[in-house]
């Protein structure tokens, strides 16, 4: 039996909405950076996540500081643990070890930072496995590797040192590891791929089994991300052009009418050339395009395409919302739970919220499937007492809030996730809706108060 023990964390001078840089997910959590340097955690505390020395595995509802250091640059978050570097290109690690994946030569878990490697480039945290490239420009990888995803030309199951990929080259520009794959562009801009190719996920051509060593993919020289999924890939070239390929099904690449097929080449998933950013989960997917819209396809665990129960299927993608300011996706997607960063350094979450993993103040795991504002408190601790009385409608909404109620509301205040209040009405009569178009996208507060003494609290989305 696993015990699970609850941290309720409350307002305090260092927890802020704003101020957000970079998110990644892990499988029941999430981490996120900060421009001052800090990082940060919310969700399921397992495997020592916090970093706080700890192995006791508990809920931690709202962003909660990891550590003090103030010199963090970039993260990516694995299964159950996360990889962090600092300014002067350390690499740290923490959490599940059990493949040798924070390659320290062991398999136990730490329950705090430990030092990785020293001149790090580039790095991304897989399923199981991490895949690093040097300032020298060589690459190596430690952890899981029973599919060939280290590319060192084995599939021994593990290993928990450093191991470099077999081609020994000099001329790696980045790394992405995936579930069991991994995959690397040089500075030639040509792509390269290992690992289990057993849906297509190598994008080499090849039909079955597994390569071992890194194969390029193609002959372009234009490519300038890629991320993978369990079954799926996406690449991203600096023209702007998305491809995806690996297993179609579900909508998991976005093809139309593509079914659920087994695509071993990179295929355009739109004729347009108009994408930014992509980030993948178990089975979906998500986008930025280059208007700053959203978009989001796959199956859709806990609403986390967007959309209602099933998935989209068949499907181009789907815009989330409406919002046209959306600046990072998240550096790795949950295993069912999506993110990102808006202009404004605001950091929003949706999907499954079974451990908190959404951080959104509802004080709730109920799964959202638009995206919801992670906050620093619950809803303010205000009483429902009248709560069968009074309904609000639409939610989200643009402009207009109509209010529904069969007590005389006498005041209403609007209130924002830092506890300000931003809208104060009052009236003699029923209130019959609020104007909310001038205040800024994000979670609030609806506060009313009835005649008979009665406070009724519900949370709404500003578009």
């Amino acid at each position: 039996m696993v015990l699970f023990a609850t941290v309720y964390t409350n307002a305090n001078a260092q927890c802020s909405i704003s101020g957000w840089k970079k998110f990644s997910q892990g499988e029941t959590f999430s981490v996120a950076l900060k421009e001052d340097g800090t990082l940060w955690m919310w969700g399921q505390n397992i495997n020592g996540i916090l970093g706080n020395g700890s192995g006791v595995t508990t809920i931690v509802q709202h962003p909660t500081q990891i550590g003090t250091d103030t010199d963090w640059t970039d993260i990516s978050v694995g299964r159950w643990f996360v990889l962090a570097k600092k300014t002067n290109n350390d690499l740290y690690g923490w959490g599940d070890n059990q493949y040798g994946n924070l390659a320290n030569g062991n398999n136990i878990d730490q329950y705090s930072p430990v030092l990785m490697q020293s001149n790090v480039s580039s790095f991304s945290a897989g399923y199981h496995h991490t895949m690093i490239v040097k300032n020298d420009g060589t690459m190596w990888g430690s952890g899981y590797n029973d599919w060939g995803c280290l590319g060192m030309g084995t599939s021994v199951g593990w290993y928990n040192t450093w191991q470099q990929e077999s081609s020994l080259s000099t001329d790696w520009s980045k790394t992405s590891a995936g579930y069991y794959n991994s995959f690397g562009i040089k500075t030639n801009g040509t792509l390269w791929s290992t690992g289990t190719n057993i849906e297509g996920q190598t994008g080499t051509g090849a039909i079955s089994g597994e390569s071992t060593v890194f194969v390029q993919i193609g002959t372009d020289t234009n490519w300038s991300d890629v991320s993978c999924g369990v079954y799926h890939v996406l690449g991203l070239k600096t023209t702007g052009k998305l491809f995806g390929w690996g297993y179609s099904g579900h909508g998991r690449l976005g093809i139309v009418d593509a079914g659920a097929q087994y695509f071993r080449t990179p295929q355009a998933i739109e004729s347009a050339s108009n994408y930014k950013q992509i980030a993948t989960s178990w089975d979906a997917s998500a986008v930025i395009k280059s208007d700053n819209t959203l978009y989001a396809f796959g199956v859709n665990h806990g609403g986390i395409t967007g959309g209602t129960a099933g998935n989209t299927n068949d499907l181009a993608p789907q815009q989330v919302g409406t919002d046209d300011d959306w600046k990072t996706l998240t550096l790795r997607v949950g295993g069912f739970h999506f993110g990102a960063v808006k202009d404004d350094t605001s950091i929003w979450a949706w999907g499954t919220d079974n451990l908190y993993q959404l951080g959104n103040g509802d004080g709730t795991t109920t799964n959202s499937n638009i995206p919801t504002q992670v906050t620093c408190v619950d809803d303010l601790g205000i009483d429902n007492n009248i709560k069968n009385e009074i309904s609000l409608y639409p939610n989200p909404t643009k402009d207009v809030l109509n209010i529904v109620s069969s007590v005389d509301v006498e005041i209403i205040s609007v209130v924002d996730i830092n506890g300000r209040t931003v809208k104060h009405i009052t009236s003699s009569d029923n209130i019959p809706q609020i104007n909310i178009s001038d205040l800024n996208s994000g979670v609030y507060f609806v506060k009313s108060y009835s005649n008979n003494g009665g406070v009724f609290t519900k949370k709404i989305v500003k578009q």
